[in-house]
């Protein structure tokens, strides 16, 4: 409940690192500063995880605090990769123009796909197709 008094861990400034980076499905959520929006949460990832069985990919569902986030990102701002900036970027964006309205927010390796509410499966299952569609076609190219 009183996250923002928790000390940074190396584990959470792991798992930041990790939201941010690619393939993975996040959640960003205002747990803790909403009480009652977790169970929001815990259907948004089973959402995720029945998305990713429609596909081949394991990638990870990480849910993570805007507090948490908040309090590492500038402690590893500077490490972070260009895209991973930018992303971060877009999330703060949101917090700053719709406040706690804006959570969660869902992002799709390395790309927000909906905030506010929780997305369907179609939502989440298409981002995936085209992360994945993209990554193919970039290799493709790279091989032409």
């Amino acid at each position: 409940m009183l996250d923002f008094l928790k000390k940074t861990s190396k584990e959470d400034i792991n798992q930041v690192k990790r939201a941010l980076g690619p393939h993975a499905i996040v959640v960003v959520s205002a747990s803790c500063c909403m009480p009652g929006t977790s169970q929001v949460d815990e259907e948004i990832e089973a959402t995720a995880r029945n998305a990713l069985a429609e596909t081949t990919l394991d990638w990870p569902v990480i849910t993570i605090t805007v507090t948490t986030a908040q309090s590492i990102l500038p402690k590893i701002s500077a490490e972070l990769s260009v895209n991973a900036r930018e992303l971060a970027s877009q999330v703060s964006e949101l917090f700053m123009t719709h406040g706690l309205s804006a959570f969660p927010i869902i992002i799709v390796d390395q790309t927000l796909v909906s905030y506010g509410g929780a997305p369907d499966q179609a939502i989440i299952l298409s981002a995936l197709f085209k992360a994945t569609e993209t990554k193919k076609d970039a290799a493709l190219q790279g091989v032409q």
